[in-house]
């Protein structure tokens, strides 16, 4: 006959559980190291045109900025597939809700910012994007930390809010596209690998 369990054995064995679910690797890499790379790549090559460092004209500038967000979007579907029956621990439900909110915030501030910028015919309100993206991001890895507790995330989260007034300051320079390319590999690309290798080694 089956024997019941101590009801201390049952709360421990709860507990160990929880702290699985806490310890375990997030799974948000692949998806930061596909949009920081993208975007770092289209601000790198909008860099050298304003300081007139390459024969690059306006138009593929923007054009670059548009395939970099039609290869994101592309990576992204293909990413959100891969993974779409893959289990969830709390802590990655709760992360991936955060940065999936991020997401469509910085979508919805660009088309709000480039419907203005149209409207009143005032390309310079573009530059805010970038401060807003690296605000948010800054708020994603500081929630991320508070759920993972990893130092290294509040550090990032740091970096990331450091860096917008930095871009404030460079805005109009050109020096700003190079700054926040480097901003992205720092907050977004090199968090990413860490957490994929994290990952990976479980």
């Amino acid at each position: 006959m089956p024997t019941d369990t101590p009801p201390q054995d049952d709360l421990s064995f709860l507990r160990t559980l929880a702290e699985r679910g806490l310890d375990a690797p997030l799974m948000a890499g692949p998806y930061l190291i596909a949009g920081g790379s993208w975007f770092a790549a289209a601000s790198l090559i909008q860099w050298p045109l304003l300081r007139d460092l390459a024969g690059l004209s306006a138009d593929k500038a923007v054009a670059a900025w548009l395939i970099s967000a039609l290869g994101f979007a592309i990576h992204l579907t293909i990413l959100i597939r891969r993974d779409r029956d893959k289990f969830e621990t709390t802590s990655n439900r709760a992360v991936n809700a955060v940065w999936s909110g991020i997401g469509f915030g910085i979508f919805a501030f660009w088309v709000g910012v480039t419907m203005m910028a149209y409207q009143r015919d005032e390309l310079f309100v573009l530059n805010t994007i970038s401060l807003q993206v690296l605000s948010v991001y800054g708020i994603g890895w500081l929630v991320a930390a508070a759920i993972t507790r990893e130092g290294w995330m509040t550090v990032t989260a740091i970096a990331a809010f450091g860096t917008v007034p930095v871009l404030g300051l460079f805005v109009g320079t050109g020096h700003e596209y190079l700054i926040y390319a480097i901003a992205l590999v720092l907050t977004a690309v090199i968090p990413g690998v860490r957490l994929l290798r994290k990952a990976h080694s479980v």
